[in-house]
């Protein structure tokens, strides 16, 4: 069960991760203030995607606190970006579910998360669920 868990939950950031392009193609075109509510569904679960990848690292770190890959600045920057793609997610997600305009802002902070979360080693990582 754990397995097929797993794979589910790769198949998500792997989606978030063919996604990227898109969202960063959105970004371009945008040229007000505001972003659609269907583009702002588009980058939260985007982020969702690439957090299960986080949890997987957390978890992965907490069991190995001396690996490369779990150097304190290294922590610190993945801390930053999840905490950042969080914080505009929930935020979001208040314009999401009454079809509101969001905040370009939001929109951005979210894309620059996914973004600095792809590009560190959290990226490699799957949560099981269990710890």
């Amino acid at each position: 069960m754990k397995r097929i868990l797993a794979i589910a939950v790769l198949g998500l950031m792997l989606a978030g991760c063919a996604t990227l392009g898109q969202i960063g193609q959105t970004l371009q075109t945008v040229t007000t203030a505001t972003v659609t509510p269907s583009q702002a569904l588009f980058a939260a679960n985007s982020f969702n995607a690439i957090q299960s990848g986080v949890t997987g690292y957390y978890t992965y770190c907490d069991a190995n606190p001396t690996a490369s890959a779990c150097l304190p600045d290294t922590l610190r920057t993945v801390n930053k970006a999840n905490q950042a793609g969080r914080q505009a997610r929930n935020q979001i997600e208040t314009y999401i579910l009454n079809s509101t305009n969001a905040p370009a802002a939001l929109y951005n902070t979210i894309v620059a998360a996914v973004k600095s979360l792809q590009a560190s080693p959290a990226a490699n990582y799957v949560s099981t669920g269990s710890k």
